[in-house]
């Protein structure tokens, strides 16, 4: 059994010794119960195709992907076994040696390859939003006509009218006052097409703080939902690409407002190279010089006081590739702190996964539902009006989760806040934006 991730089967599967830690922790487990649900369970039938008494087949395949790659069982694991990455490595196993759907090529080798097409998707499903289609289908039940997975999508999908970053950020941001850094900004697509907001107040804080910031042009998806389905040559030509485009030039910092992108190039770039390939190296230096937005405004620049108030009570939930994957977690809590008039409160289990996963709430939707569930129950009880988190994809289960519920509690990135409090300084000038 052989990966493109490059990892040693043998050896890691060794380490698991079964003692069932794993199932204490993990947030599947305790909505499925049964062995196949837990990461313990996982193991042992990826130990037994790594050496060979099964063989591939739907059946292990999807029990294989039945799984949020939250990390929570490998940082519990007090024999260190790092499931998610044995995960991952089975799933390109996986790919390579089973059918897979035209649907995911599609995803993964078309769409996500390929920002012009990612663009023009984005804007067909801005305009099927525009004109009412999508707001029909929810009041005439027609959603419950279409497939499960697509019915999924369409739910959960937010308002995607807004214009991209891409278009509403300059090419190069100067600092406001002195220059101490100049940085480059990852556009990860999610928060390029549908949060568009997050990158712009991204950039305004930097360079409030200091920093000439570059939103670099040419990059493309960062490769972690091809690494996570298993599609990893596509994902080692992107990683590729993005890392020539971004040592181009010299920076200071290569930051990103994406939990997932972040983690991708600090954790997982490395993975897909092997020791002694100049790849490999320029892996290592990406991974030193990357930065997530709140850790580099907290640790380097240091955040300088805003002069508008704000009465408002904000909790946190902490994205399963920030906290366990990149251990930040003291540094978005800092920020929103530093914030005039934010009450900060602390929500119950504030790291447990919130059932996001990238697809999984689609592939997987009535079991990320569930966890979803204790999510925002615990973000509920705190009453806060905003609840704020540094990724994406947990942005868009929240949102859902809460609408769900019925309330009307907006989800933010700390630095949309933060930007806020920065409105009321005349000395800003943020003209070149859109």
């Amino acid at each position: 059994m052989q990966s493109a991730y490059h990892l040693n089967f043998a050896e890691e599967l060794k380490k698991c010794v079964k003692c069932g830690t794993c199932r204490a922790h993990c947030p599947l487990f305790a909505e499925i119960k049964g062995e196949y649900g837990a990461p313990r369970g996982r193991l042992a039938l990826i130990k037994q195709l790594q050496e060979g008494k099964i063989k591939p087949t739907p059946e292990l395949a999807e029990i294989v992907y039945t799984c949020l790659l939250c990390k929570t069982c490998a940082v519990e694991c007090p024999s260190g076994v790092i499931t998610d990455e044995i995960i991952m490595a089975s799933r390109n196993y996986l790919h390579e040696v089973m059918r897979q759907p035209a649907m995911k090529g599609a995803l993964l080798k078309g769409f996500l390859t390929r920002p012009g097409l990612l663009y023009a998707s984005m804007s067909l499903a801005g305009l099927y939003q525009k004109a009412g289609l999508h707001c029909a289908l929810s009041k005439t039940k027609l959603f419950d006509l279409l497939p499960k997975k697509l019915n999924a999508c369409a739910k959960i999908m937010p308002d995607v009218n807004k214009k991209p970053a891409r278009s509403r950020i300059p090419v190069v941001t100067p600092a406001q006052g002195e220059k101490r850094f100049r940085v480059a900004y990852f556009l990860g697509c999610a928060t390029n097409h549908i949060y568009p907001d997050v990158p712009v107040a991204g950039v305004k804080v930097l360079s409030y703080n200091g920093c000439e910031v570059v939103t670099v042009e040419g990059v493309k998806c960062c490769g972690m939902p091809h690494m996570a389905y298993g599609e990893l040559a596509t994902a080692k030509e992107m990683a590729k690409h993005n890392m020539e485009i971004l040592f181009k030039e010299d920076y200071d910092a290569i930051i990103s407002d994406c939990a997932s992108c972040s983690s991708t190039f600090k954790e997982l770039y490395p993975h897909l190279f092997s020791e002694g390939e100049y790849e490999y190296e320029m892996a290592r230096q990406l991974s030193a010089k990357t930065w997530d937005l709140s850790q580099f405004l907290v640790k380097k620049t240091g955040i300088r006081p805003g002069k508008k108030e704000r009465k408002i009570r904000v909790t946190y939930h902490d994205p399963c590739h920030l906290k366990r994957a990149q251990k930040i977690f003291k540094e978005p809590r800092e920020v929103l702190t530093q914030i005039p008039g934010v009450e900060f409160v602390e929500m119950k289990n504030a790291d447990r996964c919130c059932g996001s996963a990238g697809s999984f709430t689609v592939m997987h939707h009535d079991l990320s539902m569930k966890v979803l569930e204790k999510k925002i129950n615990a973000a509920l009880a705190v009453n806060p009006d905003f609840v704020a988190t540094s990724c994406p994809t947990c942005t868009m289960q929240l949102g859902y989760g809460l609408k769900q519920a019925g309330s009307d509690v907006q989800v933010v990135h700390p630095v949309q806040i933060l930007v806020e409090a920065y409105a009321a300084d005349e000395s800003i000038s943020f003209q070149a934006f859109e």
